[in-house]
C-alpha cells in the first residue's frame, strides 16, 4: 500500500515544505498535498466507543496556555470515507507533527457530533500538520495554522483502486446472492500478490472484510504471481445448495452466476466452465465444495496456497497425520550444515515433484525449501512415485536418523471410493468433486486409513543423509575428508533400499484430541488481544484502539494445532478486538509446524525511532490462561536495534521473555514490520517464518524473471533450484511455483558447483525454464545472483548486523534511500538454451552421475528456436513412431497468458550475462565482469549474517533495477479465441470442464 512505502524522513521533509509553503501563501490549509508514512502518533487514542461530551461541529474545548508557553489544545476532526458506511466500522488513525516533531496526543470520539477530538497536552507550535489514515484508503494531510485550530477540520479519505474493486464486487455479490439469507458465505480471491495497475492488490480483501458480512477467516487468498489476473468468487451455502458469483480479470461485470455444487448436472458444469476461463474454474469449485463438505480451515488454507483441493492435497494431509501419530517430532535439528538460526526442522522431506502431497508436507510441517527442509527431483526412474513422501527424523546426539516413506495409493483409494459410492472418480470433474468430499469425510474420521507406510527404517548415518539431502560445504566421514560436499539425490529409492537399514519402531500414537468449539477458539484470540491491551495500558499508559496502524498482532494461530484442532478462527478474535488484518499488515500469521505451541506477540512502533515495544503471550490449554513473558519484571520490552545490539539482554530475553525457541522468528518479523515492507515482501516473510537477508534475493530474482522471461500463451515456468537457502521460499511464493504443482525441483549442490562464471562473487542459484506446452519445447537459462554490500560496522552483534541488512534490502526493494547500502545486488541469466522435452526431463532428474542440472544445461548444443522446431519436425516425419522421452514427467502448468517472447539467440560460455534491466526508475546494482575463477557466494550462513563485500564491477552487462510494475500477461485475441473453442468443445463433449495445471 502507498501508506506503507514512504519513509519517515520523507514525512518530515514534506512537512517542512508544506509548512513553509503555507507561511508564504503558496498552499492553503485545506488543499495541502496528501502524503503517507504509515506510522502512528506517539500515543494511541481510544476507539470509537470513547465518548467526549460538550463539543459541537464548530468549536472545541477551550485551549489553555501553560507557564512555559505550551498550551493544551483540543482539535476537532471530521473524517469522511468514500464509502460512507465504512465510518460505522473503521476508526481512522492520525499523525500530528509540529516543529519537525511527532506529538503525543489522545484520540477520543464524540458520539453526538461523530467527530474525533485530538487532545495535545503540550503544544507550542505555530502550525500543526495532521495526517488522517485508514488501511485501504489514501492518507490525507492538512497543515493547520495555529489560529485555526478551534475550527472543525474535515478529511475526505479516498479508497485505493484495489479497495474500490473489492468493495464493488462484494456489493454486487451481495445483491445477487443475498448474504443475509445464507447459512454461511465464502470469498475466494487471487487479490494480494497479484498486481492491479502496477500495485499489489491486498486492499481488495480489506474491502471484503470491511463490508461486514463475510467473516475474516472465510476470506481465502489464492496464491498467485504478480502478473496473474485479479479474480473473485463469492459462494453462499444454503443447506446443501451452493451458489456462486465469479468476477475475473479485475472486472466488475460478473462472468458467472449460478450453482457451483458438486450435485450440479454436467450441463450446468459446462455452463460454469464455459463462463469461468482458466485454472481458477477448478480452484473455485474445489475450494467451495471442500468448504461445504466440512474440510478443516487448516486444509482449506493449504489448498489455497496450493491452488485447489484434490486427492493430492487431501492425501498429503493424511500422510502428515499418520507420520505425526507414529513418528512424532522430538527435536529440531539441522544436520546438513549451518544456516539461519530458524532454519531448523524436526523432519527433512524427500519428494517427487508433481504430486500435490509435496505441498502439504511443506505447509503443515513448515518444511519449506528455503529452510533446506525439502529435496525433490524426478526420481521415478529409481522406483519412486509422485505419491510418495520420505521423512528423515534426525537425532543429533547419536548422529543417526529414521527414514519413513509413506504414500497414498491413488488406485486403491479410488477403488474403495467406487465400492462405497458406485461412482468412478475419473469420469469427470463432478465425479472428482464428489471424490474430494468423500476424502474429507475419511480425513475427519480416520485419515491414516487412506495411506500406506511403505518403509520404516532407522539407523541412517550422516553420509547417507548427505547423499539424500545434499551438502553445501566439505564434509568429513570417520575422519576422512570428502571434498566439496555432495549433490542432493532426493527420494532415490534404489539407493535407499540398498542400505539394508533396520526397521524403525513406531510410537504408541495416542494423541489427545481437543473438543473446543469455534466460539471457544475465537475467544482465545479475543482474550489474547484484551490481555495485551491491558498490559500496554498498565506499563506504557497507552490505550490501544481499533485499526491502529502502528499496533501489531503476530501469531502462529492458523498454523499451530491446539490438541489436534486447527486454530485459524482465533484470528477472528484478534480482528474483532483490534480491527487489523493480514491485508493491513496489522494481524500477521507466522507459518509454523502444526505441533508448535499457540502464541501471540503484540508490538507497538513509533514514527520517529527504531524502538519497538513488544508483549509475548503463550496460550496454556490446560489452565486456559496465558504465560506472559517478562524481562526484569517488565512485560513490555523494547526489541528494536538497541536491544539487538546488546548480547547480554538477548540471552536474557530468550530465557524469560520469549522462551519457546521462536525468539528469532518473532523479533525478525516484528522488526521488519517496523520498516513497512511491501505486502508481497511481508507475505513471503510470513511463509518463510522469519526475516533474514537470505530470503530477499528471491524478490529481485522474481522481478528479473517476470521482466526478462514474460510468459506467452501456453507457456509456464519451471524452476530447478541448485543453491538452496532462504530465497527459495520467496521464489516459490511469488512465482506461484511449488513441488506439488510439478514446477519447482530441488537439487542441493555444493558451493563449488554453483560458482557463477559471469558475475564475480556471484552464485548460480538455479535454472529457469519457460516451457511451451503447445510447441513442446522450452527456453532454459541459469539464474545467478550477487549480494549487495551493506555497511554493518556500527553494530557489534550478529542480530543487529542482520537487522541492518534486512532493513537495507527492504529499502532497496521499495526504492528507498539507505546510506548503509554501498553496492547493489545483481541478478543475471546466462547459458540460455532451447531444449526438447527429453532434455527438459533430464534437467528435472538432475541429469545423472556425471552431471548435475547446471552442468547438463551447459553441455547442451546451442540451437535457435527455429532450428530446434525444424529438427523436431524432420524427426517426426522420418519416424512417426519414435518416442524420445520414455520417462516423461512433462509440466502441464499452463497459465492462460500470452505476450510471447521468442528469442533465437544462441549462447555459449563466452556469451555475456543477461542482466535485469527494464526501464525502471532506479538502478540497484551493477553486474560483474566474466570471472571464471570467481569465489563462491556463501549460502545461508553468509546471507544471514554478512553481506558479500566483493567490489567487482563488470563492464559488459547492464545494471540491475527494481520495479513494482512487472510485465503483464496479454493474449492475442484470435489465438485465445481458437484455443478456448477447442477447450470448451472438449469440456462439452466429456463433461470434464477443466485442465489440471496443478496436480
Amino acid at each position: 500500500m502507498e501508506v506503507d512505502i514512504i519513509k519517515k524522513q520523507v514525512v518530515l521533509f514534506i512537512t517542512l515544505i508544506a509548512c513553509l509553503m503555507l507561511v508564504i501563501g503558496a498552499v492553503s490549509a485545506e488543499n495541502t498535498d496528501a502524503f503517507c508514512d504509515s506510522q502512528n502518533g506517539l500515543s494511541i487514542g481510544n476507539d470509537i466507543s470513547d465518548i467526549v461530551t460538550g463539543t459541537d461541529d464548530s468549536t472545541v474545548e477551550s485551549n489553555s496556555l501553560s507557564s512555559d508557553g505550551a498550551s493544551s489544545v483540543s482539535v476537532n476532526v471530521k473524517v469522511n470515507y468514500e464509502y460512507a458506511d465504512d465510518a460505522n466500522n473503521l476508526v481512522p488513525d492520525f499523525y500530528l507533527v509540529s516543529n519537525d516533531k511527532y506529538l503525543n496526543f489522545t484520540k477520543m470520539f464524540d458520539i453526538n457530533t461523530k467527530n474525533y477530538v485530538l487532545k495535545i497536552d503540550n503544544f507550542n507550535g505555530n502550525s500543526l500538520n495532521i495526517s488522517a489514515m485508514t488501511a485501504g484508503y489514501g492518507t490525507e494531510v492538512k497543515v493547520i495554522d495555529g489560529a485555526d485550530l478551534t475550527k472543525l477540520i474535515s478529511f475526505e479519505l479516498k479508497a485505493s483502486e484495489a479497495y474500490k474493486l473489492g468493495r464493488t464486487v462484494t456489493e454486487i455479490a451481495d445483491s445477487k446472492l443475498d448474504f443475509k439469507t445464507a447459512d454461511d458465505v465464502l470469498a475466494i480471491t487471487t487479490a494480494g500478490v497479484a498486481n492491479l495497475n502496477g500495485k499489489t492488490s491486498e486492499d481488495a480483501m480489506e474491502a471484503i472484510v470491511n463490508y461486514g458480512k463475510i467473516s475474516y477467516s472465510n476470506v481465502l487468498m489464492l496464491r498467485q504471481s504478480a502478473v496473474d489476473p485479479v479474480d473473485f468468487a463469492f459462494v453462499v451455502k444454503k443447506g446443501k445448495e451452493l451458489k456462486a458469483i465469479v468476477f475475473q480479470n479485475a472486472s466488475t461485470k460478473y462472468s458467472y452466476l449460478g450453482t457451483i455444487s458438486e450435485d450440479m448436472t454436467k450441463s450446468e458444469w459446462n455452463k460454469y466452465y464455459n463462463a469461468v476461463i482458466g485454472e481458477n474454474a477448478w480452484a473455485f469449485a474445489s475450494l467451495a465444495n471442500g468448504w461445504s463438505a466440512g474440510v478443516s480451515r487448516e486444509i482449506l488454507q493449504e489448498a489455497a496456497f496450493h491452488g485447489h483441493i484434490c486427492e493430492g492435497t487431501l492425501g498429503g494431509y493424511s500422510i502428515i497425520q499418520a507420520l505425526l501419530k507414529y513418528y512424532p517430532p522430538e527435536q529440531e535439528t539441522n544436520p546438513g550444515g549451518v544456516g539461519s538460526p530458524a532454519d531448523i526442522t524436526a523432519y527433512k522431506v524427500l519428494g517427487v515433484p508433481g504430486g500435490s502431497d509435496d505441498d502439504a508436507a511443506l505447509f503443515f510441517l513448515d518444511d519449506t525449501i528455503g529452510k533446506t527442509g525439502y529435496v525433490g527431483m524426478n526420481t521415478t526412474y529409481t522406483g519412486a512415485t509422485e505419491n510418495m513422501l520420505g521423512f528423515i527424523k534426525w537425532y543429533s546426539k547419536t548422529k543417526t536418523g529414521d527414514l519413513i516413506i509413506i504414500s497414498f495409493n491413488s488406485t486403491n483409494v479410488k477403488k474403495l471410493f467406487t465400492k462405497e459410492t458406485k461412482i468412478n472418480p475419473d469420469a469427470g470433474s463432478l465425479e472428482e468433486l464428489k471424490y474430494n468430499s468423500w476424502w474429507i469425510k475419511q480425513i475427519n474420521t480416520n485419515p491414516e486409513k487412506l495411506v500406506d507406510f511403505l518403509y520404516e527404517f532407522t539407523g541412517l548415518n550422516q553420509e547417507q543423509y548427505n547423499y539424500l539431502m545434499g551438502t553445501t560445504d566439505n564434509v568429513t566421514y570417520d575422519g576422512e575428508p570428502f571434498d566439496y560436499g555432495m549433490d542432493g539425490h532426493g527420494l532415490d529409492l534404489d539407493y535407499i533400499l540398498s542400505l539394508n537399514l533396520s526397521t524403525a519402531k513406531r510410537a504408541t500414537g495416542n494423541a489427545v484430541q481437543g473438543k473446543l468449539t469455534d466460539d471457544e477458539i475465537k475467544q482465545i484470540g479475543i482474550d489474547a488481544a484484551n490481555k495485551a491491551k491491558e498490559i500496554i495500558k498498565e506499563e506504557l499508559g497507552i490505550d490501544v484502539g481499533r485499526d491502529d496502524v502502528d499496533f501489531l498482532a503476530l501469531t502462529d494461530a492458523g498454523y499451530a494445532f491446539l490438541n489436534g484442532q486447527d486454530t485459524v478462527i482465533a484470528r477472528d478474535g484478534l480482528y474483532e478486538v483490534l480491527g487489523g488484518t493480514l491485508y493491513s499488515q496489522n494481524v500477521l500469521s507466522l507459518h509454523q509446524a502444526v505441533w508448535k505451541p499457540l502464541w501471540f506477540a503484540f508490538a507497538f512502533r513509533y514514527p520517529d525511532s527504531d524502538e519497538v515495544n513488544m508483549i509475548y503471550l503463550r496460550y496454556n490449554s490446560d489452565t486456559k490462561d496465558f504465560f506472559v513473558g517478562t524481562l526484569d519484571g517488565d512485560k513490555v520490552v523494547n526489541i528494536g536495534f538497541e536491544t539487538l545490539n546488546n548480547s547480554a539482554k538477548l540471552r536474557a530475553i530468550e530465557k524469560s521473555f520469549v522462551p519457546d525457541g521462536n525468539w528469532f522468528n518473532v523479533q525478525t518479523i516484528v522488526n521488519a514490520w517496523n520498516e513497512h515492507p511491501l505486502f508481497d515482501q511481508m507475505a513471503t516473510f510470513l511463509y518463510h517464518a522469519h526475516v533474514c537477508p537470505g530470503v530477499q534475493p528471491g524478490f529481485f530474482i522474481t522481478d528479473h524473471i517476470l521482466n526478462e522471461y514474460p510468459l506467452g500463451e501456453n507457456e509456464s515456468y519451471t524452476y530447478i533450484a541448485s543453491s538452496i537457502y532462504c530465497k527459495d521460499d520467496s521464489l516459490t511464493y511469488l512465482l506461484d511455483l511449488s513441488p506439488g504443482l510439478g514446477s519447482y525441483y530441488v537439487q542441493k549442490l555444493p558451493k563449488n558447483e554453483t560458482v557463477s562464471e559471469y558475475i564475480g562473487g556471484g552464485t548460480q542459484e538455479g535454472i529457469i525454464v519457460v516451457w511451451d506446452n503447445n510447441l513442446n519445447i522450452g527456453r532454459a537459462s541459469i539464474v545467478s545472483f550477487k549480494w549487495a554490500t551493506i555497511d554493518q560496522s556500527m553494530y557489534s552483534t550478529s542480530e543487529a548486523k542482520r537487522a541492518a541488512q534486512i532493513k537495507a534490502y527492504i529499502d532497496i526493494y521499495a526504492n528507498n534511500e539507505n546510506p548503509n547500502i554501498k553496492s547493489l545486488p545483481v541478478v543475471s541469466t546466462d547459458s540460455e538454451k532451447w531444449i526438447t522435452e527429453e532434455q527438459f526431463n533430464m534437467l528435472k532428474q538432475g541429469s545423472g552421475d556425471d552431471y548435475n542440472a547446471i552442468t547438463y544445461l551447459k553441455s547442451l548444443k546451442d540451437v535457435t528456436k527455429e532450428d530446434l522446431l525444424k529438427a523436431m519436425n524432420e524427426n517426426s516425419n522420418s519416424n512417426s513412431n519414435s518416442n524420445s522421452n520414455s520417462n516423461s514427467n512433462s509440466n502441464t502448468n499452463s497459465n492462460s497468458n500470452s505476450n510471447s517472447n521468442s528469442n533465437s539467440n544462441s549462447n555459449n560460455p563466452a556469451t555475456p550475462t543477461k542482466t535485469y534491466s527494464p526501464s525502471y526508475s532506479r538502478s540497484i546494482g551493477t553486474s560483474g565482469a566474466v570471472a571464471n575463477n570467481a569465489p563462491a557466494v556463501s549460502d545461508d550462513s553468509l546471507s544471514d549474517s554478512e553481506s558479500d563485500d566483493s567490489q567487482d564491477s563488470p563492464s559488459d552487462a547492464k545494471s540491475y533495477e527494481v520495479s513494482k510494475t512487472p510485465a503483464t500477461k496479454t493474449a492475442d485475441s484470435n489465438s485465445l479465441i481458437y484455443a478456448l473453442i477447442g477447450v470448451l468443445a472438449i469440456g462439452v463433449v466429456l463433461g470434464l470442464g477443466y485442465m489440471k495445471r496443478k496436480n
